[in-house]
This record gives C-alpha cells, structure tokens and sequence, in this order.
C-alpha cells in the first residue's frame, strides 16, 4: 500500500513538473510592436484600438504624485485621405499643416517580474475623427506609432481604409 502511494506522488510530482515547462512567460521583443484591433465611428468623433506587446514593459508616461515626468506624447495617429488621383494623402489642417492626433499613454508597467507586456489601448479621436474642411475625407486610414519610455520606436501601423 505504501508503494502504492508512492508511486502515485511520484507520478503527481513527474506530471506537475512536466507541465510547469508549459507555463513559461511569453517573450517579446523591447522594441514595442503595434497591430491595428478595430476603429468605430461615433458620429463625427471615432474609437481606435490597436494591441501591442512590448519585452521590457516600459510603455507609457512614468507619473509622480499624479503628474507625469515626461508630459510629452507617446501614441501618434497621421491622417490621410485618399485623394482620387494621387491615391492616399497626408490631411493637412486649415493652416496647411500634417493632422497628427498624439495622444500621452498613461504608465501600464506589469507587477512581478515578467515585465513583458501584452495589451490594448483604446483612444478616442474628437471632436472630429476626419477633417471635414476636405472635399477628399470620405475614404482615409492613419498612419500609426508608439514610442516606449527609452525612446524605441514601434512599427508603423497602417490602418485599413476608413469610410465614413
């Protein structure tokens, strides 16, 4: 009965050893890398959401007493629209200028110590998620990036056409 019993710990401590090499946490590169989930529209603004991973888990803006230390943007969406003959377009305000939406991402550093992180972020684009001074905003995408705190630089996601 004792070998029994044994052999029966024995198995449990070889099955649970076996499957904690299962279990090892995911690895990503410290370079964050973006993919584009979904956009909604909301009447004239609109909801983008894009996943990310990033291996060191540095993404967002460190804050001290509620105030961030570095107050600068750190998730930039470019606007264009597709212009008929030139194909797609950089969308340029009333003072002619590129329209760029930046958006400051607020610390997300993961607790214990995988610091891979693995995640969505979801920003609102308003009041206007289009220009609508421009005959040519009835089809565009954004050209986006995130940049981690040591200043790495994720891929450039192009979103799919937009049409609204």
């Amino acid at each position: 009965m004792v070998f029994q019993q044994a052999k029966i710990i024995l198995f449990v401590v070889v099955i649970a050893f076996c499957f904690s090499g299962c279990f090892k946490p995911e690895e990503f590169s410290h370079v964050p890398a973006i993919r584009f989930k979904s956009f909604e529209q909301l009447k004239d603004s609109g909801k983008m959401v894009v996943s990310f991973t990033d291996g060191d888990g540095d993404i967002g803006v460190l804050a001290f007493g509620g105030i961030p230390l570095d107050s600068s943007e750190n998730l930039f969406l470019e606007y264009y629209e597709k212009d008929d003959g030139q194909g797609f377009v950089q969308g340029l305000d009333t003072n002619n200028l590129p329209i760029v939406f930046k958006y400051l991402i607020k610390d997300i550093t993961p607790q214990g110590q995988n610091k891979a992180l693995k995640g969505e972020i979801e920003v609102t684009l308003e009041p206007w998620f289009y220009n609508f001074t421009s005959p040519e905003s009835d089809t565009l995408l954004y050209k986006i990036v995130l940049i981690d705190r040591a200043g790495n630089r994720s891929n450039v996601l192009e979103t799919p056409e937009i049409i609204r």
